[in-house]
């Protein structure tokens, strides 16, 4: 029985449907021989971290390969801006790490680092900082072969060879699993600042120095503007605003649209939901309890479906994404 040869290279449990096999390596010779013997076995794995930010529909594959035992930040530089951290450990703990050290990452993300990595989704900075792609630096990946590839460095540039650890950026772990992980870090603000705006002051807030612009819809609309750096800069630029109360979304579904960059609003403005928040400049909003989905789908838009979608949850993979797996997963062992 596979189960028997699997428990003898890893721990293992059965998770709640008993029919779920969770398996826990701990170091690269683990993660390497688990899937190896799910390939040769004609086995399906799915990677998952904390397993609390599944996107897109449920996985029914034999094997869940966990990366909650590898954890640790390995390596970290304030002189050189960046960590070398293990794919599993908390993204709470890497900026604490960071934090100590006086550095800091502008991004918050509930689960691991190597689900930060692999979701590739834009926060409340993103219009100045981007997506969490722009700040992996590089890393140490397992294709579905059993291979271990070193790619990308510590230092920004770095321009020789393909890109495989920003590739498998927002693959859902589908093209492989990333082992450790080198982000690139700034040190920590002195300040966070987020200024309530009007619609019409988006760009003077942008001119101003704000990282980012955060549009929420409810009952009522609301703008945030963020800035952020030494505490008398952002108290200079933000003297003739007033501090905002962020709101706080929540719902049992939420769907991502993807949109033309600086379109976010005017792309969502008709859809009905109990909350919608529009990264302004990231090309990405978020819909809390959406009524009208397939409304979105109808004019052409990509839909993600984050959290509570059932079934077509996820946009048809690229060419070039078919291209990758065929090179990195060609037996399509990772799903």
């Amino acid at each position: 029985m596979w189960v028997d040869d699997l428990e003898k290279i890893a721990p293992l449990r059965i998770g709640e449907d008993s029919r779920v096999v969770i398996v826990e390596p701990g170091t690269e010779e683990e993660f390497r021989d688990v899937v190896n013997l799910v390939r040769e076995r004609g086995l399906k794995a799915h990677v998952m971290g904390t397993g609390r930010n599944h996107v897109g529909e449920r996985v029914s594959a034999d094997v869940y390969i966990s990366t909650h035992r590898y954890t640790g930040v390995l390596e970290s530089s304030i002189g050189d801006l960046y960590a070398t951290v293990r794919s599993g450990t908390p993204f709470s703990e890497l900026l604490e790490v960071l934090r100590r050290e006086g550095l800091w990452i502008p991004f918050f993300h509930q689960g691991s680092v190597g689900g930060f990595a692999s979701l590739n989704i834009p926060f409340h900075f993103s219009l100045f900082h981007g997506y969490p792609r722009d700040w992996l630096l590089g890393a140490k990946v397992l294709t579905g072969l059993g291979e271990v590839i070193r790619t990308g460095s510590r230092t920004p540039k770095f321009s020789s060879g393909y890109k495989v650890w920003k590739a498998m950026s927002g693959a859902l772990g589908r093209l492989g699993l990333y082992l450790d992980v080198i982000i690139r870090a700034i040190p920590l603000p002195e300040e966070i600042f987020p200024a309530e705006i009007k619609l019409a002051q988006i760009n003077d807030a942008i001119l101003r120095g704000a990282v980012g612009v955060t549009i929420y819809r409810s009952e009522s609309e609301r703008v945030i503007a963020w800035f952020m750096g030494h505490s008398g800069y952002v108290r200079k630029v933000t003297s003739d605003y007033r501090s905002a109360d962020v709101p706080e979304c929540s719902g049992e579904r939420i769907y991502s649209v993807v949109s033309t960059r600086g379109l976010e609003r005017d792309s969502v403005s008709d859809v009905r939901a109990e909350c919608v928040i529009s990264f302004y400049g990231s090309g990405y909003s978020r819909l809390y309890n959406p009524e009208d989905v397939d409304k979105i789908r109808a004019v052409g838009l990509k839909i993600i479906g984050e959290k509570g979608c059932q079934a077509e949850c996820l946009p048809q993979p690229p060419q070039s994404f078919l291209v990758l797996k065929s090179a990195l997963d060609p037996q399509g062992v990772f799903i």
